[in-house]
């Protein structure tokens, strides 16, 4: 009698081309896993960030998300893939094996695989651990000039292989509930059962667009406050909507094809869509399910990269000068100016100048029930036409001078400050001896060094208003501001000694500074790890949302394969069956990938709301984030190209 163990591996080796997709995955998966571990237990890396608790928080909390992911498709997958095998299966019963025993040979080939897919990803992954890391390392640091040492993360393997371990033990008992389910009678049907045809609903039809169409409208509203406080709606009635698409006004939607006669009645039409609207039922869920992680990892990876190709335009946004500091020139000057020609960094350009400040009467500003008030506390730093024309050609923002006319004054505020334009926009000033007009509003290039408005005049009000007492240079408890000087020299965001440098002359001995390098390298660090765990959880959900896919349609090939016989009988040709294959399976990957993009299309515009609109200083930042989102959704599409072409593959050989 052939014993258990020996028949599982060559069930393996006969099934070996429809495991490699399974295999894969799920060494992907591993191969996932370990790295995070291994990532949170290098001490080395984990003392090259700045912040490590953020970093081991972050790298933590998307492991579980993955690995909850993770545990759910593999037992997806692995109870398609035993229900793809009923035929099989019912030759055992017919031999007289026990459900128990076939449940067993199905565990005892799930665990074959596992192990031989844990010990392939575990070992891909200490292989390419010290890549791993060196390619996290490069995207979140602006240099790391230190060496990352190859080591094996001994905790990393233990926890590994009992996580999966757990897993594939979960995947063995289901698939025993699985087999127990089965009756022999079903089995012996398997190849000739089909499911009834649905004409779907018009009102699931119509109720699921309204849904996502209200998920969306929610989700392009300007106002960022209103995104953030509809954020769990936008979600609730996108997935509600989504999951009714799928399971009554998709069959509505082929129902409603087959109407037209015309071109429904074309034998290769006719065929396919009939095989896949008889399907529809079986895999509704799962493309539903699909077109919803689709989202979530496109928008994951879009939303990381979009970040990460912002950072730099972001830091001169908001720190505008390669480096600034105001009080203490008398002290630190000097060693600034040695500290350039120690490290032979050439200066472009430099100026001192006095800050400013006003507070004149002004109406208090009402915005969505929020008062904004102008007083001695909430004051204007306040600047001449020509210095801060003079400011701004030391800033790397390239704006063009501002002109200002006698009597008028533009006004300078935060971006964070949704809805303020159009309400401050001609309000007017009182002075002691004057009045100004604000005629131009500004959010480019603040320069409030300390304060939260800024007000740019003509010379000659200026002058007039600091003559009469209205401009000063104290602040709000009577001490003399200090003065502020500002840099720009060459290749600021390169050299990390020079600014280590001059960040220790500056430290303590000056009101405040801020450069330039000190802010991209925050932010590389925060958005690269953003962008190098959305990558990864990207590519999970994709392999294994799609290797779910493949397997339901390996699982209707084996069903569907005596429908093809009976089509050749009638006169069906090679050529017109591989067409009607192609019709068959490519809506199958094609609709969840689609709703899913345009599901990420507009969460990405909820993002640009939210976030972009404030880190990437465009008019319109929609149209920068969706050209770095359709390079992501390229990428997503052309996998599940991938395997379209694969499971194609596959499923032509199975109906054959």
């Amino acid at each position: 009698m052939i014993k258990l163990s020996t028949l599982a591996i060559r069930n393996i080796k006969r099934n070996f081309k429809r495991y490699v997709m399974y295999f894969f995955s799920l060494s992907f998966s591993v191969f996932t896993a370990y790295s995070f571990l291994a990532l949170l237990e290098n001490e080395q890396v984990s003392n090259a960030f700045i912040y490590d608790d953020r970093y081991r928080a972050l790298l933590l909390v998307f492991g579980i998300i993955i690995m909850v992911f993770v545990m759910f498709f593999l037992i997806s997958s692995n109870n398609s893939f035993i229900r793809a095998r009923k035929k099989e299966i019912s030759t055992y019963s017919l031999f007289g094996m026990t459900n128990r025993k076939i449940g067993k040979l199905l565990f005892i080939e799930t665990m074959i695989v596992g192990l031989i897919a844990l010990a392939l990803g575990i070992g891909v992954g200490i292989f390419l651990s010290k890549l791993t890391a060196m390619i996290l390392l490069d995207i979140s640091l602006v240099s790391f000039t230190g060496d990352i040492r190859f080591n094996i993360a001994h905790k990393a393997v233990y926890i590994t292989t009992l996580i999966f371990l757990a897993i594939f033990c979960l995947m063995g008992l289901s698939g025993l509930r699985v087999i127990n389910k089965f009756e022999l009678i079903d089995l012996f049907k398997a190849d000739k059962m089909a499911e009834s045809n649905s004409e779907g609903s018009i009102i699931a039809l119509i109720l699921s667009l309204l849904l996502i169409g209200a998920g969306y409208y929610l989700a392009i509203q300007e106002d960022s406050f209103l995104v953030v406080g509809a954020s769990i709606p936008i979600l609730v009635l996108v997935i509600s909507g989504t999951y009714l698409f799928f399971w009554g006004g998709l069959s509505k939607v082929l129902h409603l094809i087959k109407k037209n006669k015309g071109r429904h009645y074309k034998a290769i039409n006719l065929i396919s869509i009939s095989m896949f609207s008889h399907r529809i039922k079986s895999i509704a869920s799962t493309m539903a399910t699909i077109a919803v992680l689709s989202a979530v990892a496109t928008t994951a990876i879009a939303t990381g990269f979009t970040l990460y190709r912002s950072i730099e335009k972001n830091v001169y946004d908001t720190v505008r000068f390669d480096m600034y500091f105001y009080g203490g020139q008398e002290e630190v000057l000097d060693d600034v100016y040695k500290a350039f020609e120690r490290h032979k960094i050439k200066i472009l350009d430099e100026y001192t100048t006095q800050r400013y400040k006003c507070s004149p009467d002004m109406e208090p500003i009402i915005i969505e029930g929020r008062e904004i008030t102008f007083d001695q506390e909430n004051y204007f730093r306040v600047y001449s036409e020509s210095e801060y024309n003079r400011l701004n050609s030391v800033a790397r923002l390239n704006l063009k001078p501002v002109h200002i006319k006698p009597g008028e004054a533009m006004f300078g505020y935060p971006n964070m400050i949704k809805g303020l334009e159009s309400k401050i926009n001609g309000k007017l000033l009182k002075f002691s001896n004057q009045t100004l007009k604000i005629t131009a509003v500004t959010q480019k290039n603040i320069l409030a060094f300390g304060a939260v408005y800024t007000l740019v005049l003509n010379d000659s009000d200026f002058d007039a208003l600091y003559r009469s007492g209205d401009i000063v240079v104290i602040d709000p408890y009577g001490e003399p501001l200090d003065k502020v000087t500002v840099f720009k020299f060459e290749n600021p965001l390169k050299f990390r000694d020079l600014n280590v440098k001059l960040v220790q002359i500056l430290e303590g001995k000056t009101g405040s500074y801020r450069t330039a390098y000190n802010h991209y390298s925050e932010s590389l660090e925060t958005f690269g790890l953003v962008c190098f765990i959305g990558f990864f959880m990207s590519v999970v959900f994709i392999l294994m949302t799609a290797s779910l896919l493949y397997f339901k349609q390996i699982m209707a090939a084996e069903e569907e394969g005596h429908q093809y016989k009976m089509l050749r009988k009638i006169g069906m040709d090679m050529q017109v069956e591989k067409k009607v294959i192609v019709k068959r399976l490519f809506p199958v990957f094609l609709i969840p990938l689609v709703v899913g993009i345009i599901h990420s299309i507009f969460a990405m515009k909820a993002a640009d709301t939210v976030i972009f609109s404030y880190m990437i200083p465009v008019e319109n930042s929609y149209l920068t984030v969706l050209s770095y989102s359709g390079v992501m959704y390229g990428v997503y599409a052309l996998v599940y190209g991938i395997f379209y072409f694969i499971t194609k593959g596959q499923y032509s050989r199975i109906v054959k």
